[in-house]
């Protein structure tokens, strides 16, 4: 099958010839840069520029053969590759007999781990209308692939912390969820997504659609506000100093513990350092972990 690759110089997004009559899938990559909207932008609108970055193989970035070997050899799909080191993971967004699916496959021993763990918690969370729903699922000794619905709604790019955002947070806080992923900590724990950022988020009549639940876990209170407020802006705004972020987002930390009768919140904020520092220092690629070790010395 032939497919279009992004980036140019780095390819990491494959799309089939047809992708731009499914919906889906022209919404299967998001730009948060100029850079990165200009070249989406070229790539949808420009057959001329799509095909100088064209492949008939793509075995040699997706293991394309094996994941049609579980899903079936008739599905369009369109690949991301993720991010290479030990947590990489292939999503894809496809369409089989008219129904729209979402895919993540892994096959690296912590990859795996995360997708296990999704796929635990999306079957405890299938009462809710604002997660994926569980269509497949498939594992051996050496891969797995989850199979879900796509959520439908307008994908989220860079956002500021507002009520609608922190009623989401206070109500995930209210789940009682059995997950592989619990840090040890004296502190007050309660069940967060554990990667509570934009992208992976989608909004629908005001409503917040959540995704991506591999993270999951049971963490100490505020970790998902605290992912929210700094990885986000860590990774969308990295120019943007501590004292700013904290000016424009410390009434809502506030407002938050005060639901759960907390005044002295910073030594929440403090363990969140600690907890992010040491999920950064077991990456293969850490860019985050200098950020981390910062904003412990600032708390």
């Amino acid at each position: 099958m032939k497919y279009y690759y992004l980036h140019p110089f780095k390819p990491q997004y494959f799309f089939p010839k047809d992708f731009k009559k499914h919906k889906i899938m022209r919404s299967f990559y998001k730009p948060y840069s100029f850079v990165g909207f200009m070249s989406w932008w070229l790539f949808k609108n420009s057959i001329i520029y799509r095909t100088l970055f064209e492949k008939n193989n793509i075995e040699t970035h997706i293991p394309e053969k094996n994941i049609r070997r579980i899903v079936g050899t008739k599905a369009l799909m369109a690949f991301n590759t993720g991010t290479t080191g030990v947590e990489q993971k292939i999503t894809a967004l496809g369409v089989i007999n008219k129904e729209e699916f979402f895919i993540k496959y892994a096959k690296t021993e912590i990859s795996i781990f995360n997708v296990v763990n999704e796929h635990n918690v999306l079957q405890q969370l299938s009462s809710l209308n604002y997660v994926p729903k569980v269509l497949d699922y498939y594992q051996d000794d050496q891969q797995v692939l989850l199979k879900t619905t796509v959520l439908e709604g307008n994908r989220l790019g860079f956002i500021l912390m507002n009520d609608n955002i922190l009623d989401c947070l206070i109500n995930l806080e209210k789940m009682q969820i059995k997950t592989h992923k619990e840090p040890s900590t004296s502190l007050k724990k309660s069940f967060a997504h554990g990667d509570f950022c934009p992208w992976n988020m989608m909004i629908n009549k005001n409503k917040i659609l959540l995704y991506d639940w591999e993270m999951a876990g049971n963490y100490s209170l505020g970790y998902d506000l605290f992912t929210f407020i700094f990885q986000s802006n860590f990774l969308l705004n990295p120019k943007k100093s501590l004292d700013i972020i904290f000016l424009e987002n410390e009434k809502f930390v506030i407002k938050y513990f005060s639901h759960f009768n907390i005044s002295e919140w910073k030594e929440y904020l403090v363990n969140f350092a600690k907890e992010k520092i040491e999920v950064e220092k077991n990456k293969s690629v850490n860019n985050l972990l200098f950020k981390y070790q910062n904003l412990l010395k600032y708390a």
